[in-house]
């Protein structure tokens, strides 16, 4: 069954492939560029506020002199690493040039970027990296185009033009994530900064208010169920409503409503760490400065629920437990998904005691894989198999998205809370098909102490002849120390903030093992990870774990 739908897959993405590697020729014609100047502006109309686009990078009180810089040779140097690439022909980095001795290698550098990529090219004209390229030149206008003469002007103003153009006559192609989100609100900068552009505005709305009824769920979660991009499309959303108020344009209500409940969403998701936590593709960033950011504007976010996006989130006092109790999302949706069915992390007055082992996609394509596992978080499973299958064709997950071949389903979940505790169970059925079991988790939090209580329980649902065993996996976050006691049967763990926890068990299986840690893009650091392990031969085999807080 499966190896029948990867063969159709990959039959259909074959001829998809096909059709974009032709239409990425007609793209690179003299014809197509052409095509893509309709008008040519002598004016802006509006210049959004440069402090609104600095909230697109990370704050600071630091400004950098542009100098000592040959236009040309920057845009010719070979970067290989696409971060780097894509910070520097974003552009972003503009809202931190010192405004007064900047202006003119700013527009010398600009002029060297058009000239040697005024017509498509496929890696600086990536629809995204357009897209915040046109933001940065649009939002500092005071030094990419204040006291310029004619023959720079018009220039720049084409190819404001053709980015924005090409943005809209190929946001279509563009998967439901933030990246079409960040598209859109160039599109509709572009019709309000040029008021030959309106259609570019009006159109721009209409999909945005299109996207908005795709993406989200009716609580305003991405369906992708990665906090990290409520952080991501929160932003933009935000930076729309601040541009239309300050071009006196009309807030759609559909605006205001989605950024209300992405703001909630945002606040359930924020921690006291001031990063997210890691599940389906979210990374380590530090959001503190947004925050000012946001109250700055005097946005306000609260949300006392427990449940979003079908993570839970348990807070008392200075500790944080989040879950992942929810299925894999629809595969359009799941790029950055990650098979962390059941799994937590765990935070102590700040600081990361349990956590995932984040996301590989930005270091390595061997380290997306390892980190899409269930071993690489902080769950159960079994025979080192993931509780869901993905696709490994790179052809079909270009065209489809991050596939998944097989899906488990959640089949229970049930949260409670008393005078004494808080309390969360799920099940799902990831390992019912291969290996004929259920997976139950139950995690409660004390209100008395600080102390939560896990059972991992696998009931079999069918027969099975295979010798299976069992893994609970911890990962511990960076710089944590652990130590197995001498009776076996606990570990202590150390924070770098002071704070000290056991991890017991009824079984005296544990292990300390080495592991990396890709919560950060750009690197990989070592940690260490516990797991409990042993045979599964009952009808019901049961765990009980609980990690106390000891100083």
């Amino acid at each position: 069954m499966y190896r029948l739908k990867s063969i159709r897959l990959y039959f259909f993405s074959v001829i998809k492939l096909f059709f974009l590697t032709l239409k990425n020729i007609y793209f690179k014609t003299n014809f197509y560029n052409k095509k893509l100047i309709t008008f040519l502006p002598d004016r802006i109309f509006y210049t959004p506020s440069t402090y609104l686009t600095a909230s697109l990078t990370s704050v600071s009180n630091d400004f950098y002199k542009a100098t000592n810089t040959s236009p040309e040779l920057l845009w010719k140097t070979n970067i290989k690493n696409r971060q780097e690439f894509e910070n520097l022909h974003g552009f972003l980095w503009l809202t931190k040039l010192d405004r007064k001795n900047s202006k003119v290698i700013t527009k010398n550098i600009i002029n060297a970027w058009i000239n040697s990529f005024f017509n498509y090219d496929p890696n600086a004209w990536d629809m995204e990296l357009t897209a915040k390229r046109l933001i940065a030149w649009f939002s500092n206008t005071d030094i990419t185009l204040e006291d310029a003469d004619k023959t720079y002007k018009e220039k720049f103003f084409l190819s404001l033009v053709k980015q924005s153009n090409f943005l809209s006559k190929n946001l279509n192609n563009v998967f439901y994530n933030p990246s079409k989100i960040i598209c859109c609100s160039a599109i509709i900068l572009s019709g309000m900064v040029f008021k030959n552009n309106e259609y570019n505005y009006k159109i721009g709305v209409k999909e945005l208010e299109k996207i908005i009824k795709i993406y989200f769920d009716n609580d305003g979660f991405p369906k992708s169920r990665n906090p990290e991009e409520i952080f991501i499309c929160l932003k933009y959303l935000i930076l729309i409503r601040e541009w239309q108020k300050e071009a006196q344009k009309p807030v759609p209500d559909f605006l205001n409503e989605i950024i209300a409940k992405c703001g909630n969403c945002y606040a359930l998701m924020s921690c006291s760490n001031k990063q997210f936590p890691l599940f389906n593709g979210a990374t380590e960033i530090n959001y503190k400065d947004y925050d000012v950011f946001l109250k700055n504007l005097k946005y306000k976010f609260i949300n006392k629920n427990h449940e979003l996006g079908e993570l839970v989130k348990i807070k008392k006092n200075k500790i944080e437990l989040i879950i992942d109790c929810g299925n894999p999302p629809p595969n359009s949706f799941a790029r950055n998904y990650q098979a962390g069915s059941l799994a937590f992390e765990l935070i102590s007055n700040k600081q990361k005691v349990i956590c995932n082992s984040g996301y590989g996609k930005y270091l390595s394509a061997k380290l997306l894989s390892l980190s899409r596992s269930t071993a690489a978080h902080s769950t159960l499973y079994i025979n080192d198999t993931s509780s869901c299958i993905f696709e490994k064709n790179k052809s079909i997950n270009k065209i489809y998205g991050n596939s998944l071949i097989h899906k488990h389903k959640i089949i229970k979940k049930d949260y409670t809370e008393d005078k004494n505790y808080y309390s969360i169970l799920a099940s799902h059925n990831g390992y019912e098909k291969k290996f004929g079991y259920i997976h139950t988790r139950k995690i409660t939090i004390s209100k008395k102490e600080d102390a939560i209580y896990g059972y991992d329980e696998l009931k079999k649902i069918k027969k099975n002849s295979n010798i299976l065993n069992y893994f609970i996996r911890f990962h511990t976050y960076p710089d944590t120390k652990i130590v197995k006691t001498m009776a076996g049967n606990s570990v202590l763990i150390s924070l770098p903030n002071g704070d000290g926890w056991s991890l017991l068990s009824e079984t005296n299986n544990f292990n300390i093992e080495k592991n990396i840690f890709l919560g950060n893009k750009n690197k990989i650091v070592n940690n260490q990870s516990i797991s409990i392990s042993g045979n599964i031969a009952e009808e019901i085999t049961s765990i009980k774990w609980t990690i106390k807080r000891i100083s």
